[in-house]
């Protein structure tokens, strides 16, 4: 009879957990649809037969969050919602529902990216190069939506020479097409914000853009970042003839003013005639890449060098 009595206490608590492991996933599903009228029933079901449900808090919060976000598009109507607003639920997003969205489990992703999306897609004021994250480009890209980002980064006045648009396009575009496609945004980086290039390839993670990278340092230490790209087109000559008619196209005055993306233009002719062997015009146009930068027309020749032994 004890054994009996045994299993059948054993079934109840069977019975009890999977109750609440399947009112805990309707809770669960409800949020993900951003459903909050049935997020608020499932909630209130799970409280009242699992009170004591570890997650429970945490379902609360993640439902006063969506609360509050819906209703402040519905505030917002078709006019966008006003910056301060958008840079009150992005911080809500990144310091505190990103972390309470671990309770659902696989579906996180999905949630948190849903967010971004409405946020992006309800921000439409001018770009502000104060406060970069409010615009909806920064915000396309948390969502991971890359087409969506990168025809809101084109709409900004200026978006070529802007370090965060020219950083979110180089981003969006890697993760959109790889290395090959994205290599002419991941360069404007380089040329307009040489600083911050380091920091790009690490977002990126790219193993063969890291290699390249570490060649570059060892073998032209005395330059920065904006030089990367020429020293790239040496490297890979392939890559000189794919980028070389997209730069030419650019305006003369935002080419002159970077020596290191003038060299860039000169390149692409000069690795061409290079299979013809010396001539004059191959002899003036280095002249003219010595002009731009000694110390990389130094590395340029010794690779030349190399090459040719």
């Amino acid at each position: 009879l004890q054994r009996s009595s045994d299993v059948s206490a054993e079934q109840l608590d069977l019975f009890l957990d999977s109750r609440e492991t399947t009112l805990a996933n309707d809770v669960i599903t409800t949020l993900c649809a951003h459903d909050c009228a049935s997020a608020a029933q499932s909630i209130s079901r799970l409280r009242a037969e699992a009170p004591a449900q570890r997650d429970l808090a945490a379902f609360e919060s993640l439902h006063a969050f969506l609360t509050l976000f819906l209703q402040s598009l519905r505030e917002a109507g078709s006019s966008g919602l006003p910056p301060e607003v958008i840079a009150t639920l992005r911080e809500l997003l990144e310091t505190r529902v990103t972390l309470l969205a671990t309770v659902l489990g696989n579906a996180a992703g999905g949630f948190l990216r849903r967010f971004w999306l409405l946020l992006a897609r309800a921000a439409d004021q001018p770009f502000d190069p104060d406060r970069p994250e409010l615009h909806a480009a920064a915000l396309f890209l948390r969502a991971q939506a890359y087409d969506e980002l990168d025809a809101a980064a084109n709409s900004i006045v200026g978006h070529s020479t802007q370090r965060a648009v020219l950083r979110w396009r180089a981003i969006g575009r890697y993760r959109l097409v790889g290395l090959k496609g994205a290599r002419l945004p991941i360069f404007l980086l380089a040329w307009h914000a040489a600083d911050a290039f380091p920091d790009l390839l690490k977002t990126l993670g790219d193993s063969l853009l890291d290699q390249d990278w570490q060649a570059f340092e060892a073998d032209v230490e005395e330059l920065d970042a904006s030089w990367f790209p020429a020293w790239y087109f040496v490297a890979h000559p392939e890559s000189a003839s794919d980028l070389g008619a997209q730069l030419a196209q650019d305006h003369a005055d935002a080419r002159a003013e970077i020596p290191a993306r003038q060299a860039c233009l000169l390149l692409p002719r000069i690795l061409d005639l290079e299979k013809h062997g010396h001539s004059r015009v191959l002899v003036d146009l280095r002249a003219r890449l010595r002009a731009t930068d000694a110390r990389f027309f130094a590395a340029y020749m010794r690779s030349r060098s190399v090459h040719h032994r």
